[in-house]
């Protein structure tokens, strides 16, 4: 909303206010990756700051509170309302109320290191209203003040006495939270295998201000759902009956799954190669069948339909895999480049041999019944259009390059091109033809087979998807075919490059970014031991995401921009949030700076001071 003046003072006011600002410390930016809706460990990186309020604890408390109470006041500040119903019915009468003025006292330092480098109105959003007149007064005041040292004491004692120290000291733990990040990034994949990406968007909508998403291959199959694309409704809901995660599109999307359950368990029966790749904890045998028939059932309509695409579109180049065509007549085996292979439990009954993509009319039914509620729900609708809004396929901030995935190049670094419609796209252009595709797709969604709906599947697992980044997708190998050598996925020359600084440059100057800049991706590596930090430092992959349960031992990386520079922090690897509140344990493990700088980057060196300045340059036309 643009201000409005009354008069000249009013201008000069805001141009003094804005001149001021400028001169701030650069606000501290979060790159995350791959979340994968699992809200738990998302909030475990967001309300710990990344590892930043550990940081900003240990430098205010260094020689004042043991390692191990500094680290009983960091969980408290990541878990306010878990930790407060776990210490205070071991406490009464005056340990209580000394524990409360110890750790209110503690709180207010440390919301006042971290708010040293924002304005008030900053601070002021970040406080509980309710609490907003005593928040301020502790922290703007003079707590050494010896006339005004008694009126602050005082005011923390009847917060005690009158029963609002929990809801206060919660309310300032939030307000940490907020401050110690000032942007977060999301490069990609907040959707898919985990349960609750909505409960993240519900946490950005409800708590955040600055982020933004760079979509993933993952977000594209919901975004390309909700605008009418079978092939990636399909895929949406193969893999989300493969992780348990049905219960997402029910209860929260509203989508009626009952034509679907119907259809697979009538036609296919549990196979080994379709478990559910989640732990069994928890699941009834029913529900294990039912999401095995599911993948099934979608597997095959998936094949079906991605070769009617490929067909459709010989533009896409993906002839390879058409693969039911390649079946033997018993269905046993496959011939894939030009050898053939036994298959391992195949459930390719409704497959044709004289029409191997024929949908059923069954499958029809089924199809349509779906994709129309993707389309239709209200819930779904919403969601999306908030990442999209937010969101794109990069983003170019405070000089730095921002992708989930790869731009597509050779082996030679040269930037692959596709040819759509007569006119070739290759880099950057071909990143801006794509975003175009996919919100030209939401705004006009339709089940029709069009080459929007075609396309966003192709970014999904096209060979030269920015998102996806390898030469095929082999989901027919892995589900049938006992062979690693035929399974694996090739990745795209970008990531080897990576390593290399002139490519780095390359990129960043398609992008039309100073060399000074850095690329910062999620999506890779899958590998612990793979190195992060590349091409003399301009390269850093952030993906967050690795999995607790393969005895990883980090859980992934984050990386930090702050005022003095870069930092890429290894996590701790996560089982989830209970376990971490019992052994008060931290989120990062190892920290190691990307970029430094002696002299602090200020406001005035981001892309919000360029628009400050402007606005000021604005302003000064009516003085």
């Amino acid at each position: 909303m643009e201000d409005k003046f009354t008069d000249i003072n009013e201008i000069k006011t805001k141009i003094i206010n804005l001149s001021a600002t400028l001169n701030l410390p650069k606000g501290t930016e979060a790159f995350i990756s791959d979340v994968h809706g699992n809200d738990d460990k998302y909030l475990n990186i967001i309300r710990s700051g990344a590892g930043n309020i550990s940081r900003k604890v240990g430098e205010l408390f260094n020689g004042r509170l043991t390692i191990p109470n500094q680290q009983k006041l960091v969980c408290l500040i990541y878990y306010p309302e878990d930790i407060l119903k776990k210490i205070t019915p071991d406490l009464e009468g005056n340990d209580l109320e000394q524990w409360y003025m110890d750790t209110t006292n503690q709180m207010i330092e440390v919301l006042r290191y971290v708010a040293e480098k924002y304005p008030q109105n900053v601070i002021d959003q970040s406080l509980d209203t309710k609490f907003l007149d005593i928040s301020e007064e502790l922290v703007f005041g003079n707590l050494r003040a010896e006339d005004k040292r008694q009126y602050y004491r005082e005011m923390v004692k009847q917060l005690v006495k009158l029963g609002l120290a929990d809801e206060f000291i919660i309310s300032l733990c939030h307000a940490i939270q907020k401050l110690a990040i000032e942007r977060i990034h999301i490069i990609g994949d907040l959707y898919d295998r985990g349960p609750n990406p909505n409960k993240i968007i519900n946490h950005l909508t409800e708590t955040w201000q600055n982020f933004d998403f760079e979509w993933g291959n993952h977000d594209i199959l919901w975004l390309g759902s909700m605008a009418g694309s079978k092939l990636c409704m399909i895929n949406l809901i193969r893999i989300s009956a493969r992780y348990h995660n049905l219960k997402l599109l029910e209860d929260v999307y509203g989508i009626d799954l009952t034509s679907m359950v119907k259809f697979a368990t009538n036609r296919y029966v549990p196979l080994p190669n379709f478990e559910p790749k989640v732990a069994w904890a928890g699941m009834t045998d029913e529900e294990k069948d039912i999401d095995n028939c599911i993948q099934q059932a979608a597997a095959i309509m998936e094949f079906k339909l991605e070769g009617q695409a490929i067909k459709r579109r010989p533009e896409f180049g993906m002839d390879d895999r058409l693969l039911l065509d390649k079946l033997g007549l018993d269905k046993t085996t496959v011939t894939i480049d030009g050898k053939k292979y036994h298959i391992e439990n195949g459930c390719f009954q409704s497959v044709n041999p004289g029409d191997p993509y024929q949908i059923t009319h069954s499958e029809r039914v089924v199809l349509i019944d779906l994709i129309n509620q993707f389309i239709q729900s209200n819930k779904l609708n919403e969601d999306m259009w908030f990442v999209a809004d937010n969101g794109g396929m990069y983003l170019e901030h405070n000089g730095n390059l921002l992708f989930h995935g790869c731009i597509p190049v050779d082996q030679k670094g040269n930037f692959l091109s596709m040819k759509i419609g007569g006119k070739e796209y290759a880099g950057k252009e071909f990143l801006d033809y794509s975003e175009y595709i996919v919100k030209d797709a939401m705004r006009h969604p339709t089940t029709a087979d069009c080459f929007n709906s075609d396309f966003l599947w192709y970014l999904w697992e096209g060979s030269n998807s920015p998102l996806f980044g390898k030469d095929k997708m082999t989901t027919f190998e892995r589900y049938f075919v006992d062979d690693e050598k035929l399974q694996e996925e090739t990745p795209n020359p970008f990531f080897d490059l990576c390593n290399e600084e002139w490519f780095a440059n390359r990129i960043l100057r398609e992008f039309e970014l100073s060399t000074r800049g850095h690329i910062v991706n999620g999506h890779t590596p899958a590998n612990e031991n793979a190195n992060p930090i590349m091409a003399d430092k301009k390269v850093i992959v952030v993906n967050g995401m690795f999995d607790a349960k393969h005895n990883s031992k980090i859980g992934g990386h984050t990386l930090l921009y702050d005022s003095y520079g870069m930092r890429l922090e290894t996590l701790k690897p996560f089982a989830n949030k209970n376990k971490s509140i019992a052994e008060m344990s931290d989120v990062v493990i190892d920290k190691e700076i990307v970029e430094h700088s002696s002299e602090r980057r200020t406001i005035k060196d981001t892309d919000y001071g360029k628009n400050i300045q402007k606005q000021i340059k604005h302003l000064r036309e009516f003085c």
